[in-house]
């Protein structure tokens, strides 16, 4: 049976928490599901899954330029109507919302918000094709939403997520604090 991507907006909830699941430092962790739902239900946030029949084997979020340099105010205007997240939360927020606002980025970059592949699901082909799949789908995410160059970020720490990204021959451009900045162009 072949992987497919789709762009969704539904089945949110099991979305949501699959990402907090398996990626605890997400700023939806704290934001909470209504917050993550807004988002997607506006278009600021798209969702895609990489399904194998009808079940779900990967997620990828993405925010596009426009809203990437928007982002800190959209979360302020949230936080302002949920003033207990922020008494809750102070410092894990400030940490976050100031990482997006210090680096430059062009208009045709795409931000890899979430990626959330479930091992289990692509053990029975290689490595290769695996990351070949992906490429595959990025390129396709990144026509769909008239973009060039794919851009992440992620903490030094997660040694996984930078044997990946190096495999696949994304290149560091940007490194603030504890936070490593990937990129991609996949123009042909």
């Amino acid at each position: 049976m072949n992987y497919k991507l789709v762009k969704t907006k539904k089945k949110l909830d099991k979305i949501y928490h699959l990402i907090c699941e398996k990626i605890s430092s997400s700023i939806f962790v704290k934001l909470g599901f209504d917050f993550f739902n807004y988002l997607v239900l506006k278009n600021i946030i798209c969702v895609y899954c990489i399904k194998k029949g009808i079940k779900i084997s990967a997620v990828i979020t993405t925010i596009n330029y426009k809203y990437y340099k928007s982002i800190n105010r959209i979360v302020l205007n949230y936080l302002i109507f949920n003033p207990l997240i922020i008494i809750i939360n102070f410092f894990y927020l400030i940490k976050s919302v100031k990482k997006s606002s210090i680096m430059h980025i062009n208009n045709d970059y795409l931000h890899l918000l979430h990626l959330v592949i479930i091992k289990k699901d692509f053990l029975k082909i290689t490595l290769k094709k695996k990351d070949l799949m992906f490429n595959r789908f990025y390129k396709k995410i990144l026509v769909e939403q008239d973009a060039n160059v794919l851009f992440l970020c992620f903490e030094k720490k997660n040694k996984r997520a930078y044997k990946y990204y190096l495999r696949n021959k994304f290149r560091n451009f940007y490194k603030t604090g504890n936070l490593l900045y990937f990129k991609k162009n996949f123009k042909t």
